[in-house]
């Protein structure tokens, strides 16, 4: 009798899938490396003109869309456009348990791409009445000097508070994100996490969470956390250096 024949081992599209995956991300990190850097040469690379929202132009562009999708962010809408899209990224925040709020918090970015790669990423004028365009600037360029640990998939800046504008409080921050999905109070500290999930019908992504560290007496913010899906973004804020 001849033997049975065999099932086609699975263990070898598994394998070049795990490979594919593995040089994809290698890519990703290559491409997020090199805008890391670019951030800590921001002038060189990017300007920043004068319009209500915070538009950024990237004059050496290196993220793709398939980054965006790699990093957990994917369009609600897709515009076409000459050489290009845009794409507009909405996140819709997780009700807060027991508690109905009036207006609806939700986050948005726009992404345009022009032959494959982002060169311009604006952010709504609303948010920037509670932070400041020069804050959220301070903390681009403060990510080109960020202690990144790659296995853990973390990153670590200091952000310099500017002299120009008032930094976030809990009160600011309450006014733009609403009541938040979880709190709690610490020793010395009170602690807001807010959780976002995309705002797409045909893409299950993990959802974020906006973490907020606020002193507990004065209120001032003090530390700023972004759980993306593929990593973790933390901001400590020190001072303004005097002059």
């Amino acid at each position: 009798m001849s033997p049975a024949p065999q099932s086609k081992p699975r263990f070898v599209p598994l394998l070049l899938i795990g490979i594919t995956c593995l040089l994809l991300s290698g890519c990703v990190y290559l491409r997020l490396l090199e805008l890391k850097k670019q951030f800590n040469h921001f002038d060189e690379n990017f300007t920043v003109p004068a319009t209500e929202d915070l538009t950024i132009h990237s004059l050496h562009p290196v993220l793709k869309a398939d980054d965006l999708r790699w990093m957990g962010a994917e369009p609600k809408t897709i515009t076409p456009r000459e050489n290009g899209e845009e794409w507009l990224i909405r996140w819709v925040k997780e009700p807060t348990p027991g508690i109905k709020e009036e207006h609806v918090y939700d986050m948005e970015v726009t992404a345009c791409f022009a032959d494959g790669r982002v060169f311009e990423t604006r952010i709504p004028k609303r948010y920037l009445a509670y932070v400041s365009k020069d804050l959220l600037l301070a903390m681009l360029r403060s990510t080109g000097t960020a202690k990144v640990n790659q296995d853990e998939r973390n990153a670590e800046a200091q952000t310099e508070a500017p002299t120009s504008a008032a930094m976030p409080n809990l009160s600011t921050i309450h006014g733009m994100m609403g009541e938040p999905t979880h709190k709690q109070s610490t020793p010395g500290q009170i602690v807001h996490l807010y959780r976002y999930r995309l705002d797409t019908e045909t893409v299950h992504a993990k959802p974020i969470e906006i973490v907020f560290v606020f002193d507990s007496i004065s209120g001032d913010l003090r530390k700023f956390t972004a759980r993306l899906p593929r990593g973790t973004l933390n901001y400590e804020f020190k001072p303004a250096a005097p002059h």
